[in-house]
């Protein structure tokens, strides 16, 4: 496949913020949906803006139009355009079920995820993948009802078990991934511009929350000029963050939940910043890679990845549910120092 030869800054999406480093992928995966050729994303270094490599030369008024074609026409009804099906789910009857209809009955789950893989297989569809990297399957959870109360005995069986979603999405309050979807997509049809902006100059909308990737989102009353707290999201930046999540493998052993570049210890997101241009596949395998997830980085073996600098961003604690994302943090990477060998020992020999 030839290179790229045309490259397109991203100047709003940084790599140090995790809304700007999730948009940059979310851009990624749209535009290899509808480009002929696939396009990759790099990074003009630390603390930089993504930079989109493509065969065609883009604006960033034609990239935003180009994204803008993979907005829902009814985000209401199903608010996933690239993938129809996957988030348009009621929420399930049990009563005790949880509130997002993501999270379903493990049964439910593993019999429309054979589906999604026979239609991969037969047509090449690709909800599969997108019902994968959004709802855990490996990882599962008892009901509301089922939580906190005692089990009679050891060999009892439990109640329903439901699946859990992404861990990339905080939950607070009565907040689903579907009606954060919805929402974001609903502001980015009724004023276009936010596209444009996402990938430029942010501009942050009032009452509106995003899905818990910004810090700044929270809108504390010292924050902003009318001196009311409110919540002041980016609505075409969280969109396009949105669709990132498909870069990051969900696993989990039952009890916990695992995902690509999240740590379950520390609740905190860790990624990488790269130089060299990574099409959609190669940028999972660099992304799972061993020394891209290390909790002690080797400087030289993520050199020798292309990997110039790591960045975390725990994740807040609200009383009702999950906060944002903190501010990205870097990652200091230790030097390899000089290695001082033991002096060699001389052996005095007769003749």
């Amino acid at each position: 496949m030839p290179m790229p030869t045309h490259r397109l800054e991203l100047p709003a999406l940084y790599g140090s913020s995790p809304l700007g480093f999730l948009a940059a992928l979310g851009t990624l995966h749209l535009t290899t949906h509808v480009l002929d050729q696939a396009p990759r994303l790099s990074w003009r270094g630390p603390d930089a803006p993504a930079v989109l490599h493509t065969h065609h030369p883009l604006t960033h008024q034609t990239l935003a139009d180009l994204l803008a074609t993979q907005l829902p026409t009814q985000p209401d009804k199903d608010p996933l355009a690239v993938a129809p099906g996957i988030l348009d789910q009621p929420r399930h009857p049990e009563p005790g079920s949880p509130n997002d209809p993501l999270q379903m009955p493990i049964d439910h789950a593993l019999t429309r995820l054979r589906d999604h893989a026979n239609d991969e297989r037969d047509h090449d569809d690709n909800r599969a993948h997108w019902f994968t990297s959004l709802i855990n399957t490996l990882s599962l959870t008892p009901g509301n009802a089922d939580k906190g109360a005692p089990r009679k005995n050891k060999g009892a069986p439990r109640g329903t078990l439901y699946t859990r979603t992404t861990p990339y999405f905080g939950r607070s309050g009565q907040m689903t991934l579907p009606n954060n979807w919805t929402k974001a997509a609903q502001h980015c049809l009724e004023d276009p511009t936010h596209l444009h902006a996402a990938l430029t100059r942010w501009q942050r909308v009032d009452d509106y929350a995003g899905a818990n990737l910004d810090h700044l989102s929270t809108g504390d009353a010292h924050m902003v000029s009318h001196g009311k707290a409110t919540q002041q999201g980016v609505p075409g930046a969280t969109w396009l963050a949105l669709h990132g999540f498909t870069a990051f493998r969900l696993i989990g052993n039952t009890n916990r939940s695992q995902a690509t570049s999240w740590d379950t210890t520390n609740h905190a997101f860790t990624w990488p910043i790269w130089h060299l241009p990574h099409t959609a596949t190669t940028l999972t395998t660099l992304l799972e890679h061993p020394d891209a997830r290390t909790q002690t980085p080797n400087p030289t073996r993520l050199h020798n990845l292309g990997i110039t600098a790591l960045y975390t961003a725990p994740r807040t604690r609200l009383p009702y549910g999950d906060g944002p994302l903190e501010p990205g943090r870097r990652i200091t990477l230790q030097l390899d120092g000089p290695r001082h060998p033991k002096p060699a020992t001389t052996h005095r020999t007769a003749r």
